[in-house]
């Protein structure tokens, strides 16, 4: 099921492969761009850098993954994160396309901090 295949990958971003760079080289497309949840706008490059020099991974938790699937070769996953004791909670998008060799890309993310829940 496409769900379960992109929220591995998404994930595997949050966890064992987030200092990786021959994955992060693999699975961020050419012209991947992010808008990080401090509203930064960064590329392909800068995401590489940043995430195999990072010390100290976080730890990530996601729930309420969605997916809209726009064609047989694109889609977009919506999910929440947040802190093991539930701050920062962050609503995120990801895109994701399917390369030629049949590898899911990421295009582009956005990390938007979550406004209060009433």
């Amino acid at each position: 099921m496409l769900l379960e295949r992109l929220k591995r990958l998404e994930c595997s971003l949050h966890d064992n492969k987030r200092n990786d760079r021959e994955w992060l080289e693999q699975i961020l497309h050419e012209e991947f761009r992010e808008i990080t949840r401090s509203g930064m706008l960064v590329d392909r490059a800068e995401t590489i850098e940043a995430l195999s020099t990072e010390v100290g991974s976080p730890i990530i938790h996601s729930d309420e993954f969605r997916l809209i699937i726009v064609r047989n070769n694109f889609a977009i996953l919506h999910y929440r994160t947040f802190d093991p004791d539930g701050s920062n909670a962050t609503l995120r998008s990801s895109c994701w396309e399917m390369s030629e060799n049949g590898q899911w890309q990421l295009v582009f993310h956005q990390g938007t901090p979550e406004s209060k829940r009433i």
